[in-house]
């Protein structure tokens, strides 16, 4: 078995194993945003002397851990999360995160096959 898996499949385990993934996310996600509101006047402050103001972001990964009770524990947040791929599936969802990421910073991704068809 793969040890990353996707999110439906993490949720079809959750429901095998009778446990409420929207309470669960809900849970990592609350822990992820206080984090991010703790270190928020750091950031702010890097945000301020950079000189692309406005024009900056970061990726930060998060290391979470359930413990017994389903109750998740912060282990630590990457600042540089590696970008690397170690399966083809680590691929695809490290190249839709940077898609989605850069979407949001207001890149428009383009399909490369389907433009090279359309020339044909």
């Amino acid at each position: 078995m793969e040890s990353k898996w996707s999110l439906n499949q993490l949720k079809a385990e959750y429901k095998k194993l009778g446990i409420k993934f929207d309470e669960i996310h809900t849970k990592i996600k609350d822990l992820c945003l206080k984090t991010l509101m703790s270190v928020e006047p750091s950031i702010a402050t890097a945000m301020r002397i950079t000189k692309f103001k406005g024009q900056a972001f970061e990726i930060y990964g998060f290391d979470v851990l359930l413990d017994s009770n389903l109750k998740p524990w912060l282990l630590e947040v990457n600042v540089a999360p590696s970008l690397s791929s170690s399966s083809p599936y680590d691929k695809q969802v490290k190249s839709m995160l940077l898609s989605d990421v850069l979407h949001l910073v207001g890149f428009h991704i383009f399909d490369r096959k389907k433009i090279d068809e359309e020339k044909k």
